[in-house]
């Protein structure tokens, strides 16, 4: 990992040609290799989340496809316009089904959201 102080590099974010990563700390950019996450063994439980977590996406993005679902969550929600919409959704849903077993989750889903 190298301290960039190049100034035209100084603001950059991201991957390169998956072989480099430009990363900001604070007032420090950083460049390194991209991590290898071949070998990643997930445990059940991350598994787990990351299914709770897609399905909470899912069912925002379903909300947020039309400007009628939009206004009527964002009031459901006393959401400022100031605050992401987007976020407060995947944040009800997974509050919502947080003490469900992941099957029962995935039933319910299916049948408030057509084509998921």
């Amino acid at each position: 990992m190298a301290i960039i102080n190049n100034p035209f590099l100084q603001n950059a974010s991201g991957a390169v040609g998956r072989m480099i990563v430009y990363k900001r700390y604070h007032d420090k950019t950083v460049i390194s290799k991209m991590p290898d996450m071949s070998k990643r063994v997930l445990s059940e439980k991350q598994i787990e989340s990351n299914e709770r977590m897609r399905l909470a996406t899912i069912y925002a993005k379903y909300m947020y496809a039309t400007e009628e679902g939009k206004i009527k969550a964002r009031i459901r929600l006393k959401l400022p316009v100031h605050k992401s919409l987007f976020h407060a959704l995947v944040k009800e849903h997974l509050d919502q089904h947080k003490h469900m077993p992941l099957q029962e989750v995935e039933d319910s889903f299916m049948k408030d959201i057509p084509n998921a």
